[in-house]
């Protein structure tokens, strides 16, 4: 028995020390760089094109709904001196949806509607700007992958995005210019926002125009 307290004794000192170095939180944001493709103009999207016409009027071929992300980030934090202080590792998990449904613009049909679902894993290093006791202002930077279902949402929506600068690729990857995180009085609980670009929340999937996620988080 003695020599068992011994040994966790250390470990819950430790653990103790390091409280505030486990952060985990959920949000909602605008929808990802995959959502919002369909929004957009631009070769091999949706769009049906009258030439007919003098104006080279254009027609939507299809609905789609598109709903706020949803998200999950657990960050540790790699060191209490040095350089490594300032940073930690983020793990990130966002899910995006949309209601889509294929339209024959000659014939006047519609097929039944669809919904996407993706589910995006990713990891990342974030880099603390100020990470005082109440106010915590912080950049990060993700790479990862994705699980969707069989949709031809995604299909397509994809080909618009990798027609610019990214490729033909499954590589999802996201930026966050800028997170702020307040906390709430003494308790552990603390409200955050967050501006970036990428895979997890935009507003433009032609022109690098940031979206915004707002969560709650509570530290360890």
């Amino acid at each position: 028995m003695t020599l068992a307290l011994s040994f966790v004794r250390p470990l819950a000192v430790n653990a103790q020390e390091k409280k505030g170095d486990i952060d985990f939180n959920i949000g909602i944001s605008t929808p990802g760089l995959y959502s919002l493709a369909d929004l957009e103009y631009g070769r091999n999207s949706f769009f049906y094109y009258d030439y007919s016409n003098l104006s080279d009027l254009s027609k939507e071929s299809y609905n789609s709904t598109l709903y706020p992300s949803i998200s999950a980030e657990l960050s540790y934090k790699l060191a209490d001196a040095g350089f490594l202080k300032r940073l930690s590792l983020v793990g990130y998990m966002g899910l995006h949806w949309a209601d889509y449904q294929n339209i024959s613009v000659a014939s006047d049909s519609k097929d039944d509607v669809e919904t996407a679902v993706k589910l995006d894993l990713m990891l990342g290093i974030r880099y603390h700007i100020l990470n005082s006791k109440y106010f915590s202002m912080y950049s990060q930077a993700f790479l990862g992958g994705e699980i969707k279902n069989d949709c031809e949402y995604w299909d397509k929506t994809g080909e618009v995005v990798n027609l610019g600068v990214l490729g033909d690729n499954d590589i999802r990857w996201h930026a966050t210019f800028l997170g702020l995180r307040v906390k709430l009085g003494k308790t552990n609980v603390g409200l955050l926002t967050e501006l970036g670009y990428g895979s997890e929340y935009c507003t433009s999937s032609l022109f690098i125009i940031p979206g915004l996620r707002a969560g709650v988080s509570y530290r360890f």
